[in-house]
């Protein structure tokens, strides 16, 4: 007579990992808002976008770098991080005129969405360890996120985009990155009005050439090249598993 066994199902918490980031962003956003509503001015807007900035940041941190469980991933997404960084310390000295973009741009095309904003938000936090942190970081760490995603969208299917896509691309998400990231001071140091947006983003026009010409540069030196040799390196570097051979 076998003795009586207890049929233990654990379930599977897979479905609260993926659920949680959205939740956790739409309940920060709903309680600010409905703070902003019951009481005006108490929240200036400044706070409120950075608060903003930092859940959305979080939520997509959350969600896909939660994905990155390989070494081998991780490994390639710090490497490409110091990389960005390196280049953003050695041009210190060029006001704005940094391969910051396209490294990133690139990372994401070669190594995927995941990575690629991974990356870019590691870059952020990373380099301003050498620049300074402020309110302005989660700005920056979210741009160059979402940077690295548009490179993943690019390279999707293992598709090397034309150094000229890259060029066109990496440049005009280098302005966005300038504007995105000027919107914190212009929310919280100006009145908030029409002109002081045109004024900020006249005054910053010279450091935006700067990015973009910096961008489109490096897209046309190295762009498709790099992104060659970091799919091929990502390729030698991932595990394959290879089913069993029947011997019997």
């Amino acid at each position: 007579m076998q003795p009586e066994t207890t049929d233990i199902r654990v379930r599977n918490p897979r479905w609260m990992a993926r659920v949680a980031a959205p939740v956790t962003l739409a309940t920060g956003a709903a309680t600010l808002a409905i703070l902003t509503i019951l009481r005006p001015g108490a929240l200036p807007w400044g706070t409120f976008a950075l608060l903003i900035v930092l859940l959305a940041g979080a939520t997509l941190t959350w969600t896909l770098g939660r994905r990155l469980a390989a070494a081998h991933e991780l490994a390639l997404v710090a490497a490409m991080a110091a990389l960005a960084t390196a280049g953003r310390v050695l041009f210190a000295s060029l006001p704005n005129f940094k391969p910051v973009t396209i490294i990133i741009l690139v990372s994401g095309a070669a190594l995927g969405p995941r990575a690629g904003f991974m990356a870019g938000a590691t870059t952020g936090l990373v380099s301003n360890l050498f620049f300074g942190q402020g309110p302005w970081t989660p700005w920056q760490m979210l741009a160059w996120g979402l940077v690295g995603l548009a490179g993943g969208a690019l390279g999707r299917h293992g598709r090397v985009p034309s150094r000229w896509t890259l060029a066109l691309v990496g440049g005009a998400l280098a302005l966005a990155f300038d504007w995105f990231v000027s919107l914190w001071m212009f929310l919280a140091f100006t009145n908030h009005s029409l002109g002081a947006l045109f004024a900020l983003y006249l005054q910053g026009a010279p450091f935006d050439v700067a990015h973009v010409a910096a961008t489109v540069l490096g897209a046309l030196a190295f762009g498709p090249q790099a992104i060659r040799i970091l799919a091929r390196f990502r390729a030698r570097t991932s595990p394959r598993l290879l089913p069993l051979e029947d011997t019997t």
